[in-house]
């Protein structure tokens, strides 16, 4: 019952933007279809595709990405590389493929010389982007690198 409320936000949201007088439709678009799913799985409407605003496409991703790096009073925030693992594996489907894509490899390059933690402890850094495999870059540890992407048993557990 409270997530049907919560749902409404989207709704409430436009029309609090119209009542003070917002005009752009891409500003209205995107905060009442930013939870929709290219796959029609989102809400509030379960639009597909072709019927949500190319604005709340791209709001979508952005916000989705921010949601899942923030803490939340039900969980932790998540590290930046599960992300984007996660959109990598989904995102295709859920999300415009041409700005998920362009979003991905810009946010992952942000990243480049950054201190991670492994799922093992070691501490390294990122120094080179595995662009076929976005959430798994070479990491430089000391001496020696890993590449995750063929290291299936590890992955970026923080940003430190």
């Amino acid at each position: 019952e409270e997530f049907a409320i919560i749902k409404r936000h989207t709704e409430f949201g436009a029309r609090l933007l119209q009542e003070v007088g917002v005009e752009i439709p891409d500003v209205i678009s995107g905060v009442s279809q930013h939870h929709e799913r290219c796959d029609g799985s989102g809400y509030p409407f379960g639009l597909t595709y072709k019927e949500i605003d190319s604005f709340a496409r791209i709001v979508a991703i952005a916000d989705v990405y921010d949601a899942m790096t923030s803490p939340r009073v039900y969980r932790g925030s998540l590290c930046p590389f599960k992300v984007i693992e996660i959109f990598e594996n989904e995102g295709l489907q859920k999300y415009d493929p041409e700005y998920i894509l362009i979003f991905l490899e810009y946010i992952v390059n942000t990243y480049m010389n950054n201190r991670v933690k492994l799922s093992d402890g070691t501490e390294g850094d990122v120094v080179l982007i595995n662009k076929l495999n976005l959430s798994k870059p070479m990491i430089r540890c000391g001496n020696h690198y890993i590449d995750l992407s063929r290291e299936h048993n590890l992955s970026i557990e923080a940003i430190i």
